[in-house]
């Protein structure tokens, strides 16, 4: 079957022909036409099935087969990302035949969306929350809308704008076409359905269950480990794209910047970003200049991106169906992918669930031990803590009648003596000489130096080295010898010799009598002392 089976008007043609569709998606070819023939339509399949052109495609038909003034169509979406989406494909598919549309979302200038508003495009995408901020300033005709679309009702319901869509809905005329798509049914959703809609043909295609095309995986990390599983993850599985859920705002924040430290390039997007902000992370993330984004479930509904390759969830999400739209975002129009999960202890209530519900498509997987991973680099394992490299400068005893000339044995010494060995490469002895000496025997042969290999040969003879090392004592601090300051002053006490006056003040100093107070002291000063 291809969109040439639904009659549809050339210039909508035209513009399916131009993105590119020929063939309908399962859930499109059972939507249209029953929307087409002016059904409501209830409709339930998971992320990337094509639910945005289900909707799009019979309401941009049905406006130019009725045109009319005033908007006509009222489509409502939970976030700002999946709003400007929907927009684009409408631009896309009514290029030739002149539809209007306006973006109505937080973020983005307030009067020039309330000029398209007054202007009366023919359809309007927006946020609940920023419409109803637009309604209490403008009186918004909404009197010749014919259709109302509801997608992702679900997340709408997380997000707590079900109060904003009632309150949108009551001044919508009741005699229109309603489509509502969501992921899952729960029951204030369902009466919402039963409040809105008029007897609605239910679609459903593969709800809540995950794609075959992708490859999922789970590693047990502790959330100090996280970020090293992140590293592992991007070093060592082939992708071009990625994009990493955290579970807060500010945890996205932390995770981009860790990530950039690194190396690796990344961009973020959450909903205290500025709109600006978001489109640019979601501008530069879909034309490849970064390749990997930060992001919440902001980013896990709705939004389609070509050729992502793999998802990590670095926090587990607390609802199955959460997991499948996340992982939805890679393995999408016939394409494989790879979707990690890290799970800490914390995390496994909300992961014992979604293990429960993807079986044995789901693989748990250790993270390679550290240790194992820096022996297979060709490299020494070392602990978190620091254990440090020591590097023992040894001199090397000549022995007795191998020396050939005085000049050869000093530039042997300064060989040995400028390179570190490594100890655990050689087999060693250690013993202690009667003068308390440490002495090493090395049994191994020293590696030679890179590129030096056929200049110098060792003496098949040398089986061994013998070095001593002297130990250094730790000071005595009652024998330790004063430093060359405290001995100067020392000298300078013992020589110093008063001199002969000074030696006189001082004896007239002990027999002057010390004056009295009061008027006894002042009479007392005239009376001469006798005596000596």
């Amino acid at each position: 079957m291809t969109f040439n089976d639904f009659e549809l008007h050339e210039s909508l043609q035209m513009g399916l022909n131009d993105i590119g569709y020929s063939e309908p998606t399962p859930i499109q070819q059972q939507s249209i036409p029953e929307a087409l023939h002016g059904k409501d339509i209830l409709g339930a399949a998971q992320t990337g099935t094509g639910k945005t052109g289900a909707f799009v495609i019979p309401i941009i038909e049905l406006i130019l087969r009725n045109p009319a003034q005033g908007t006509k169509a009222l489509i409502l979406s939970p976030t700002r990302e999946l709003a400007q989406q929907i927009d684009e494909q409408i631009f896309a598919l009514g290029y030739h035949s002149g539809i209007s549309s306006a973006t109505i979302i937080g973020g983005e200038d307030f009067s020039r969306q309330a000029d398209a508003i007054r202007a009366g495009v023919d359809i309007i995408v927006a946020t609940p929350g920023r419409l109803i901020d637009q309604m209490k300033v403008l009186d918004v005709d909404f009197s010749n809308i014919n259709f109302l679309v509801l997608d992702e009702a679900d997340r709408m319901l997380d997000m707590g704008f079900l109060p904003d869509v009632n309150h949108i809905i009551d001044k919508l005329p009741k005699k229109r076409h309603t489509m509502l798509f969501s992921a899952t049914m729960p029951k204030e959703l369902q009466k919402l359905m039963r409040s809105v809609m008029k007897d609605p043909v239910k679609i459903e295609i593969e709800v809540s269950t995950t794609s075959k095309q992708v490859d999922q995986r789970a590693y047990f990390a502790p959330p100090r480990k996280k970020l090293g599983a992140v590293q592992y993850v991007l070093d060592n599985l082939d992708w071009s794209s990625c994009i990493v859920f955290s579970a807060t705002k500010k945890g996205t924040n932390e995770l981009e910047r860790l990530l950039n430290q690194k190396g690796i390039k990344a961009g973020s997007i959450h909903g205290d970003r500025t709109q600006d902000e978001r489109t640019a992370s979601l501008r530069a993330f879909k034309n490849g200049a970064v390749p990997v984004i930060v992001a919440t479930d902001v980013l896990a509904r709705g939004i389609d991106i070509d050729n992502v390759s793999l998802i990590v969830n670095y926090d587990v999400p607390k609802a199955v169906e959460d997991y499948i739209h996340r992982i939805g975002r890679t393995g999408r129009y016939d394409k494989e992918g790879i979707a990690v999960t890290l799970v800490s202890k914390a995390d496994q209530k909300f992961f014992d669930p979604i293990k429960k519900k993807v079986g044995d498509d789901l693989k748990v997987l250790e993270l390679p031990d550290e240790k194992a991973e820096a022996e297979k680099s060709g490299k020494s394992a070392q602990s978190s803590k620091g254990n440090k490299k020591v590097e023992v400068k040894l001199k090397e005893k000549r022995q007795s009648g191998k020396s050939t000339s005085k000049k050869k044995d000093e530039k042997s010494e300064k060989a040995v003596d400028s390179k570190p060995i490594n100890l655990e490469k050689e087999t060693v002895k250690i013993s202690t000489s009667k003068e308390g000496k440490v002495i090493i025997e090395l049994k191994g042969k020293p590696k030679p130096e890179p590129g030096k290999e056929n200049k110098q040969k060792p003496s098949k003879k040398a089986s061994g080295k013998k070095v001593e090392v002297k130990l250094k004592k730790e000071k005595d601090p009652k024998k330790e010898k004063p430093k060359q300051n405290q001995k100067k002053k020392a000298a300078i006490r013992k020589d110093f010799e008063a001199p002969e006056r000074i030696g006189k003040a001082t004896e007239r100093k002990q027999t002057v009598r010390k004056p009295s107070k009061g008027m006894w002291g002042l009479i007392k000063s005239f009376i001469p002392k006798f005596g000596k």
